[in-house]
């Protein structure tokens, strides 16, 4: 009997975990270890340099950044469960030192020291995301969206995941420079 409550208890667990991800913005899929490398090659992330995974799944992004690239990286995940997973691959990966998993709301993260920002997210977060991107980057700031186009952004570069989805590489252009005199 008490066997069977337990199994109860998880499937319930278990379902209600299902139907809350249903509920979010961006369904999970995982990204394939070729995909990831292109979308490194394709950001052009540097050593030094810090990059976001919003909604970074399990975290594989974040590793191979940190790892690969000698950069530092944040992922930010909304479900306990994969940023339980996003922590393990870190911490395993041994990039502890370079990489971090926030658990966290993607909309809410302060992403203005970010040099690259990495997406693969639904055409819905992407329209959510598009202004927040805009105001918080800094010049020379780049993106990185897998599958979906950013919504009122111009790619530089449009590159192939293994898949053959798009992957879209977007830059926030350098301040314009005003003629007006400064006062100082």
């Amino acid at each position: 009997m008490i066997f069977w409550s337990v199994i109860a208890f998880l499937g319930l667990l278990f379902g209600g975990w299902v139907i809350w991800n249903f509920s979010l913005d961006p369904m999970w899929q995982p990204t394939d270890h070729v995909t990831v490398t292109r979308i490194l090659q394709l950001s052009g992330l540097e050593e030094g340099e810090l990059l976001y995974d919003l909604g970074c799944g399990d975290g594989r992004i974040v590793a191979a950044a940190a790892k690969r690239r000698g950069a530092r990286a944040v992922g930010v995940e909304i479900d306990p469960v994969r940023f339980l997973v996003s922590k393990l691959r870190v911490f395993f990966g041994g990039v502890s030192s370079r990489a971090r998993i926030k658990l966290g709301n993607m909309y809410e993260e302060d992403l203005s020291d970010a040099d690259v920002v990495v997406l693969f997210l639904s055409a819905k977060a992407n329209r959510k995301l598009s202004s927040k991107l805009r105001e918080e980057l800094g010049p020379g700031s780049r993106i990185v969206s897998y599958y979906h186009p950013l919504p009122d952004w111009e790619p530089r570069q449009v590159g192939r995941s293994a898949d053959n989805y798009n992957l879209y590489l977007y830059c926030k252009p350098p301040e314009e420079q005003s003629n007006e005199p400064r006062l100082d």
